[in-house]
């Protein structure tokens, strides 16, 4: 192989954005999602096959001109292979993300192929689902290669799909978020995708007119019918303002149509480029008098119920407050959880199950400070503190931490596998998912914000597993189903405990390491997987918003709080903590 094509490979691998944006001074202040889209559309220096490149060169050639296909089209890139390979291969199948650094191709000189041993970081597929690999995982892939009429040499056979550099992925695609509801119509429940940066606003609508993906199909709501399509495969976006025109049978009913403008504002007004959207069918606006408004999902309020000293007790980033002489949990006690409206606290209790109190249902204006480590703090000298008035909502010798969700139900599962078991508001129970976790060690659950979703990390066959699965509900929020886990976080290993850090986003508190800081990751539905560190021996972790929210405890009560890329000490002598959900 000659050097320069030898060097075109490794620069495919190491291209950096170096397109400069200028700064707005003036306009609406919106929320960004932290990426810089480039003010053209990025793409490597590519050129067409020379009459006298070698296999390996031809093969290098395709991958820097297919790469620049994805900003363009893949005219070039056809250039490389032969006229059949031409015609049926399909870039837009998927797109293989390797770990960005040169990889080195091998000739097969007897069997007329190149091959590359490519270290996979991620995998897209043609509707821009995202799975995310584990660590070391390797795809082998294969270029036949024949020579034309001309005695030049081209890719006669390939998998259909395009490979790119890791560190070039994020400036070809971006990620968008597709807005669903929830079955009451209420909240938004978004399915991340990642699309092309070209034309993002076409290919976000044409996802969403398509639908959820089928693992969350069940637990969503569309306005929608099956059989709706974009009657322009382009959405024009002028002035910032996004048209949207479709076809006939995208209409349903008045609700429906009204829901689907919404899914469309709510999806495409998070492009940086969009301002305003309207939705058309003939002409028309899609919507008349009917109007749906879909909500962000609860956050959590500032204050977190906690267990400290064998109590239940509320912090507010200060201080403990606890009931003046009652709230006692016991020391077989842990995994607290508080509800959405402040009213109600859960915990587990060993040999017993899950247990709820309304002991803190007055918030912490009828508390009084906790001085922790102190004996009988909170209550006068010599008395006793007496028992939270709790009731066993879920009897088992073992269940994980519970998890509320948005409509008050408490969640739970034993640690040894089985059926998920749900107590409802009113003392109606539920049992659901038993196939999905009958044979597995389970960690700890988190029901999503939204209440669509459920991320459980569990162990089966010695492998840690962070999967997550849809939640099926009636209108009125009574869960009826589980639908199929979805694995995420593919990075992700051994952990102790989850929390759900927005609206796609969880994240994974590692087995602590001895002698070193405890692992954490950071894993959206979806998306990437990111690698941080929390105290040393950290045990439990809970978030209201997002990462700069997370809060770690320690084994020996130490809690922490992330601040920018560190930690900062903010309580002591705290067992468990926990915001709500």
């Amino acid at each position: 192989m000659r050097p320069m094509r030898l060097a075109a490979l490794t620069t495919a691998a190491t291209l950096v954005l170096g397109a400069c944006a200028s700064i707005p001074v003036e306009g609406p202040v919106q929320e960004g999602d932290g990426i810089v889209d480039p003010i053209e559309p990025f793409q490597p220096i590519a050129q067409g096959p020379g009459a006298t490149d070698d296999p390996e060169a031809i093969v290098t050639g395709f991958l820097t001109a297919s790469a620049s296909g994805v900003a363009s089209d893949f005219t070039l890139a056809r250039e490389f292979l032969t006229d059949e390979a031409a015609s049926t291969w399909d870039p837009a199948a998927r797109t293989l993300v390797y770990d960005s650094g040169a990889v080195a191709p091998q000739w097969d000189e007897p069997g007329d192929t190149v091959t590359y041993e490519v270290p996979v970081a991620a995998e897209v597929d043609e509707s821009g689902r995202l799975t995310d690999t584990a660590d070391e995982t390797v795809e082998r892939i294969e270029f036949e290669m024949a020579r034309n009429d001309e005695g030049e040499w081209r890719i006669a056979a390939l998998a259909d799909g395009v490979v790119l550099p890791e560190a070039n992925f994020v400036s070809f695609f971006r990620a968008v978020q597709l807005v669903f509801a929830t079955p009451d119509l209420t909240t938004a429940v978004p399915e991340q995708r990642w699309l092309p940066r070209v034309n993002a606003a076409t290919a976000a609508a044409r996802e969403l007119v398509e639908g959820p993906s089928s693992w969350l199909a069940d637990a969503v709501v569309t306005g929608f019918p099956a059989a709706a399509a974009l009657a322009v495969e382009s959405v024009v976006v002028t002035g910032g303002v996004a048209t949207v025109d479709l076809t006939a049978q995208s209409a349903g009913s008045p609700e429906e149509r009204a829901l689907a403008d919404e899914q469309l504002r709510l999806t495409l007004g998070s492009l940086p480029d969009v301002t305003d959207v309207e939705v058309r069918i003939g002409g028309l606006p899609i919507a008349d008098e009917e109007s749906v408004t879909l909500d962000k999902a609860p956050v959590p309020d500032a204050v977190a119920a906690v267990i400290a000293d064998d109590r239940l007790g509320l912090w507010d980033g200060d201080g403990v407050a606890v009931p003046a002489q009652s709230g006692g949990v016991g020391v077989g006690a842990g995994g607290v959880a508080l509800s959405y409206d402040g009213t109600r606290v859960a915990f587990s209790v060993e040999g017993v199950g899950v247990q709820v109190t309304e002991d803190l249902a007055s918030g912490l204006d009828s508390l009084v400070p906790l001085e922790t480590g102190q004996e009988g703090a909170g209550a006068g000298e010599g008395e006793e503190i007496a028992p939270a008035v709790a009731t066993t909502v879920i009897a088992g010798d073992d269940m994980v931490a519970p998890s509320f969700d948005r409509f008050g139900n408490v969640w739970s599962v034993a640690s040894g596998g089985g059926a998920l078991q749900v107590a409802g508001v009113g003392g109606e129970a539920f049992a659901l998912g038993d196939e999905w976790l009958g044979s597995r060690t389970v960690v700890a659950i988190a029901l999503s914000r939204d209440g669509s979703r459920i991320a459980v990390l569990s162990r089966a066959g010695g492998q840690a597993a962070l999967e997550v699965a849809a939640i099926v509900r009636e209108a009125d929020g009574s869960p009826t189903g589980i639908g199929e886990p979805l694995p995420v976080g593919g990075a992700v290993g051994a952990g102790v405990d989850i929390a759900w850090t927005d609206a796609l986003t969880v994240a994974v508190l590692g087995e602590p390491i001895e002698g070193s800081s405890t692992p954490l990751w950071v894993t959206s539905v979806g998306g990437r997987t990111t690698t941080l560190g929390a105290m040393t021996n950290a045990v439990a972790i809970t978030a209201r918003s997002g990462e700069s929210s997370l809060v770690v405890v320690g084994a020996e009560g130490a809690v922490e709080e992330r601040a920018g890329t560190s930690w900062t000490p903010v309580a002591e002598g705290i067992e468990d903590l926990s915001y709500a959900g």
